[in-house]
C-alpha cells in the first residue's frame, strides 16, 4: 500500500461522515454569538467580529514526530432574522399577532493561518478560508400545522491525517482534508395549541465534497426521511420516539484503496425526557439500528443514551451521559460508538462564562473490505474477524470575559486523543515491517478577542 492510500485510510480514521464542530467555540452557540442587536425595519442584525492566535501541537495527526504550529483564526460573522418578542411587542403589530414567518439567516467566515514552529516548512500553505453558513424559514410559528425550509452549510479547513510529501519533503499541497457539507432540510410539524403533542416529519438531502482529489472517493450523497414525536404526559415530562433511514451513496467509490459501499441505515428510539426533582432531570432513551450495507461489514445493535442534567441555578448547569451509537465510517464501513460524556457551564453576572465539556469513548470499527466486499487486513492489530477497537479522549475548556456588551476577551483548550495498536502497512512496505500506527494525539490552545453586536 503506497503512502497516500495510507495517508487516505489514517485521515478516514480521525475524520467521520457527519458534519465537524465548529472551530469556534461561540460559534456552536447563539447565545455566545450574537449580543443587542441592531433593528432594520422588520428584522434584527447581529455583525461581530473574532480574532484568535493560538498554537497546535499536531497539525497532520501523525502518531510520531508531529509538526506543529502557531495559528491564526480570524471570524467576521453576520445573523439577521426577523424580529425578536422584545422587539416585537415594541412595533406596530398587535402583541397578540403571530407572525406567518419566521426568519433566520447567518454566515460566518473563519480565516486560517498556519505558521511552521520547526523545518522543512509543512504547514503554510494550508492557508485556506472556512465557511459558516445557515438558513431557516418557520412557516405558521404557534400554529397546531407548521413547516420548515432550512439549510446548514460548513467548510472546514483540515490538514489530512499523516499527510504524504514530495521528494523534497515539502507538503503535497493537495493533501489536506477540506470538505465543503450540506443540509437541506424540509419538515413538517403537527402541534396541537395545549402543547401535548409534538409530531414532525422531515426530509434531509445531504452532500459532502472534498476540496482535494486524492481524497475525492470520501465525496457522498445522503438522503434522511426521519419522523420525531413527543408526547408531554406531564408537565414537565414527555414520551419520546425518533425513527430514520438515511441511504447514503459514495459518488466515486471505485478510487478508493479500499471499498467503499452505499448503504441504508435504519434508525430507532424510544424513550423519556422529564424532571426528577426540580432541579435534576432525566434523559432515558434505547433504540436499535441496522446499517445495511451493499457489501462488506455491517452493524446490527442496540443503541440508547441516559443523560442526567443538574440545573444548578439559572446560570449554571451540569450534565452526565453515556450514548451508544453507530455512524458509518470512511475507514471500515462503520463504528459503533460508546462514549460517556460531561459538561459544566457557567455565567457568573453575565460577564464571565466558564464552559467544559469532555468524554472517553470506545469505538469497534467494522473490518476493512476490499472492492468485492471480503474481509481485509491491512496491517497489524486487528482483530480475528477484522474487526478492530480504539479509545479516544476529548476535553474542551472554553473561557470569555465580557468587558461590556459588545466586547470581549476568550481562550479555548481543547485536547483529543486516539489510542489503538492498529496499524497500517504489511509487513514488506517503506515502513519497515511496523506499519503507521493510527493513535495519535492533539492539543490546541488559542486567545482571543471578540465583538458582537
Amino acid at each position: 500500500m503506497n503512502r497516500r492510500s495510507l495517508a487516505a485510510l489514517a485521515a478516514g480514521v480521525v475524520f467521520g461522515l457527519t458534519a465537524p464542530a465548529s472551530a469556534q467555540v461561540w460559534l456552536q452557540d447563539r447565545q455566545l454569538t450574537q449580543g443587542r442587536g441592531i433593528r432594520v425595519g422588520n428584522f434584527e442584525l447581529h455583525p461581530g467580529v473574532g480574532a484568535e492566535v493560538g498554537y497546535d501541537s499536531n497539525v497532520f495527526y501523525a502518531a510520531n514526530n508531529p509538526n506543529n504550529a502557531l495559528r491564526l483564526r480570524v471570524t467576521p460573522s453576520l445573523t439577521v432574522s426577523s424580529l425578536g418578542p422584545q422587539r416585537s411587542t415594541s412595533s406596530d403589530a398587535p402583541a397578540t399577532a403571530l407572525p406567518t414567518v419566521n426568519f433566520r439567516g447567518g454566515i460566518a467566515l473563519v480565516y486560517h493561518e498556519f505558521i511552521a514552529l520547526q523545518s522543512p516548512d509543512r504547514t503554510s500553505n494550508l492557508r485556506n478560508l472556512g465557511v459558516e453558513g445557515n438558513l431557516r424559514f418557520e412557516f405558521f410559528p404557534g400554529r397546531t400545522w407548521q413547516f420548515i425550509l432550512a439549510d446548514d452549510f460548513l467548510r472546514t479547513i483540515q490538514p489530512g491525517a499523516q499527510s504524504a510529501t514530495g521528494a523534497d519533503g515539502v507538503l503535497l499541497p493537495s493533501q489536506t482534508f477540506n470538505r465543503n457539507y450540506n443540509t437541506a432540510t424540509a419538515e413538517l410539524a403537527y402541534a396541537p395549541p395545549r402543547g401535548t403533542l409534538d409530531v414532525r416529519f422531515g426530509y434531509n438531502f445531504i452532500f459532502n465534497l472534498f476540496d482535494s482529489a486524492n481524497y475525492s472517493f470520501y465525496d457522498y450523497l445522503s438522503h434522511s426521511v426521519y419522523g420525531r414525536m413527543r408526547w408531554r404526559f406531564l408537565p414537565k415530562t414527555a414520551l419520546i420516539w425518533e425513527g430514520s433511514v438515511n441511504p447514503t451513496n459514495y459518488i466515486r467509490p471505485e478510487r478508493a484503496p479500499t471499498g467503499l459501499f452505499s448503504s441504508l441505515p435504519v434508525r430507532t428510539r424510544v424513550g423519556i425526557n422529564g424532571l426528577l426533582t426540580e432541579k435534576i432531570s432525566l434523559l432515558a432513551m434505547v433504540g436499535y439500528e441496522a446499517s445495511f450495507f451493499q457489501a462488506g461489514d455491517n452493524a446490527d445493535t442496540v443503541i440508547g443514551q441516559a443523560e442526567l442534567r443538574w440545573l444548578i441555578n439559572p446560570r449554571a448547569n451540569f450534565r452526565l451521559g453515556f450514548l451508544r451509537d453507530s455512524q458509518n465510517s470512511f475507514f471500515s464501513n462503520f463504528y459503533i460508538r460508546n462514549r460517556g460524556y460531561l459538561s459544566y457551564s457557567h455565567s457568573f453576572n453575565g460577564r464571565f462564562l466558564l464552559s467544559l465539556d469532555g468524554g472517553v469513548g470506545l469505538y469497534e470499527y467494522g473490518y476493512i473490505a476490499d472492492r468485492n466486499g471480503a474481509a481485509t487486513v491491512p496491517g497489524v492489530g486487528y482483530g480475528a474477524n477484522g474487526r478492530f477497537t480504539a479509545v479516544r479522549i476529548d476535553a474542551t475548556a472554553f473561557g470569555e470575559y465580557r468587558i461590556s456588551e459588545v466586547f470581549g476577551i476568550n481562550a479555548t483548550l481543547r485536547g483529543i486523543s486516539n489510542i489503538s495498536d492498529v496499524r497500517l502497512g504489511n509487513a514488506t512496505g517503506s515502513d519497515g515491517g511496523r506499519g503507521q500506527p493510527i493513535a495519535w494525539s492533539r492539543l490546541e490552545a488559542f486567545v482571543g478577542v471578540r465583538a458582537a453586536w
